[in-house]
C-alpha cells in the first residue's frame, strides 16, 4: 500500500496485521436455563507420602469434589479399596471380621468423607499392566465374593467390624471387562456376576445405586449384550458406567454422551443414568506417554505433565461446561491423587486441570443458569453464566480450548441489579495458575463485558453490586 507522508512524500507502508476478530456472545438474565449440574467428580483420593507432599486434602477441599470414584487408589501399587487388599485369603470364612483388613482403606477413605464428598465404592480390582497379573480372574465363588462386598458395604455404613456410617450409596462391579488388564473371563461370566452381585447389593439397601458393566467406550462389544441380559433378566442397572479419553478434540466425549443415552433407551433402561466415570484429555499424544526401547530419558515424564498444563485445563472447563447440556449425569475425571496420570504431580503439586477444576466449583456459587447464545463451543469457545440463589451474584465461567479467537465482548443483557457493577476476575493460562485480575467496573448503561481469551485460556468472572 502507498501512502503520503507527513513530508509529502510517497511512502511504501507496511500491510496492516490481521488481528483475531472479537466473537460477540449474549448473556441474557432475564431467560433462566436450569440448574448448574456438579460435574466435577474425580477418581481418586487425596494422598500423603511423607514430608515431601503437599496438602492434597486441603486442595480436594477447595476444589469442591463432589464425588470420589474409588478405582485404582494409591496406583500403580493398589494396597486399598480392591477387593484383594481388604479380604486378601479368598478361602476363609466371609463373615468373620478377622479376615477383613480395613485400617488402610480407613484411612484412605476417611479425608474424602471429611470433605463432604461422596463416594463411588468400585468393586473389583485395579489394572495391573505388567505381567505376571495376580487378581484380574473372575472370582472363585460370585456368591462368596457379592457377600465380602457386601460387609465392605455394611463395614463403612453400618459400623460393621469396628467400622463407620458413611452412608455410600453407590457402588460399581468391576471395571472395563473388554481389557485382558482388568479381566481374565468371559463376557457372559462377568454378566453373571453383576447379577449376583446386584442383587446381593439390593437385598441387603435397595437405596444403594448399582452400575455396570464400566466399559471402556459406551458403544464397545460388550454393551449391547450386557444391556440385553440386563433386561431379559430383569438385573437392576441404576447407572450405565462407562468411560472417554480423548487426543486433541472434544467430540469424541461429546459423542459418547450421545451414544450411551440412545443405547440405554433402545434398551428400554429410559431411568437409568449415564455414568462417565472416566474421562480425560490426552493432550500429548497416546504414543508419547508410553514407553518403547527408544525412547528418549524425560519423553514420558514430560508427556504426562503436558496432560495437566493450560491446554488440558481449557479442555476440562470447555467439556465441563458443554456436558451441562448433554445428557450424561455424572462424570469423574481421571483422576486426582499422585499418580502420573493425576492433575496433581508424584508430590501433590496441582497442575493448571485442578485450578479449572477449582474454577468450576467457584462458578457452582451462582448454580442458576442463564441463557448464553453466540459461543461456538466444541474445541473453541465455551461460555456459561449463572445466579446466586440469592440473586445477588453472577458468575461466567469461559473457556477457550483451541479457537483462534482471543477477544470476546459478552453483552450483559437484562441485568438484575442497577448501579455500576462490580467485577472479579481469575485467570488460568500457561502463565498463569489462578491469578486474580484488575477488571474495570462495568456501566450499567453499556453493560458490555471485554475479555481476552487466547487458545488453552480459562477465565472466572464474578458479578455484583456494592454489598455482594
Amino acid at each position: 500500500m502507498i501512502l503520503l507522508s507527513a513530508t509529502g512524500r510517497w511512502v511504501l507502508a507496511e500491510p496492516a496485521k490481521v488481528q483475531p476478530s472479537d466473537l460477540d456472545i449474549q448473556v441474557d438474565f432475564s431467560k433462566p436455563a436450569g440448574v448448574l449440574k456438579p460435574l466435577h467428580g474425580v477418581n481418586g483420593g487425596p494422598r500423603a507420602v511423607g514430608r515431601h507432599s503437599g496438602d492434597m486434602v486441603t486442595l480436594h477441599k477447595e476444589a469442591g469434589f463432589p464425588i470420589v470414584r474409588l478405582h485404582d487408589c494409591n496406583w500403580p501399587h493398589p494396597d486399598v479399596v480392591d477387593i484383594p487388599t481388604i479380604f486378601p485369603l479368598f478361602h476363609l470364612d466371609a463373615d468373620d471380621p478377622k479376615n477383613y483388613q480395613f485400617a488402610k482403606t480407613d484411612a484412605y477413605i476417611k479425608p474424602i468423607i471429611e470433605n463432604g464428598a461422596s463416594i463411588l465404592y468400585r468393586m473389583g480390582v485395579s489394572i495391573e499392566h505388567k505381567s505376571p497379573r495376580f487378581h484380574v480372574a473372575p472370582p472363585e465363588d460370585f456368591e462368596k465374593w457379592s457377600k465380602i462386598c457386601i460387609n465392605i458395604l455394611r463395614h463403612y455404613n453400618d459400623g460393621w467390624a469396628d467400622g463407620f456410617h458413611y452412608n455410600i450409596r453407590h457402588v460399581e462391579i468391576w471395571n472395563e471387562i473388554e481389557s485382558s488388564l482388568m479381566w481374565r473371563g468371559t463376557d457372559e461370566q462377568y454378566f453373571e456376576l453383576y447379577r449376583t452381585a446386584v442383587t446381593a447389593i439390593k437385598k441387603y439397601n435397595p437405596k444403594i445405586m448399582v452400575g455396570g458393566p464400566v466399559t471402556s467406550i459406551p458403544d464397545g462389544p460388550v454393551v449391547r449384550p450386557f444391556l440385553k441380559y440386563c433386561r431379559d433378566n430383569k438385573v437392576p442397572l441404576d447407572f450405565f458406567s462407562w468411560h472417554s479419553y480423548s487426543d486433541t478434540t472434544m467430540e469424541p466425549l461429546l459423542k459418547r454422551i450421545k451414544t450411551a443415552r440412545s443405547l440405554l433407551d433402545e434398551y428400554g433402561f429410559k431411568k437409568t443414568e449415564s455414568w462417565c466415570t472416566e474421562w480425560k484429555p490426552i493432550i500429548s499424544g497416546w504414543k508419547k506417554i508410553r514407553w518403547n526401547k527408544n525412547t528418549p530419558r524425560h519423553t514420558v515424564r514430560d508427556a504426562f505433565a503436558e496432560n495437566r498444563n493450560h491446554e488440558a485445563a481449557a479442555f476440562a472447563a470447555s467439556a465441563l461446561l458443554q456436558m451441562q447440556d448433554a445428557s450424561v449425569d455424572m462424570a469423574f475425571y481421571y483422576c486426582a491423587d499422585d499418580s502420573p496420570w493425576s492433575m496433581f504431580d508424584m508430590f501433590g503439586e496441582p497442575g493448571r486441570t485442578y485450578f479449572a477444576m477449582k474454577a468450576f466449583n467457584q462458578f457452582l456459587q451462582a448454580p442458576n443458569r442463564v441463557a448464553v447464545t453466540g459461543a461456538p463451543e466444541l474445541n473453541e469457545i465455551a461460555v456459561g453464566a449463572g445466579l446466586s440463589e440469592d440473586g445477588k451474584m453472577a458468575m461466567l465461567l469461559a473457556s477457550n480450548f483451541r479457537s483462534e479467537k482471543q477477544r470476546l465482548r459478552i453483552d450483559l443483557q437484562h441485568l438484575p441489579w442497577e448501579g455500576k457493577l462490580k467485577v472479579s476476575s481469575w485467570r488460568i493460562d500457561e502463565n498463569n495458575e489462578y491469578a486474580q485480575e484488575k477488571v474495570k467496573g462495568i456501566n450499567p448503561d453499556n453493560p458490555i463485558l471485554s475479555l481476552d481469551l487466547p487458545a488453552g485460556t480459562v477465565l472466572l468472572v464474578r458479578l455484583g453490586v456494592d454489598g455482594f
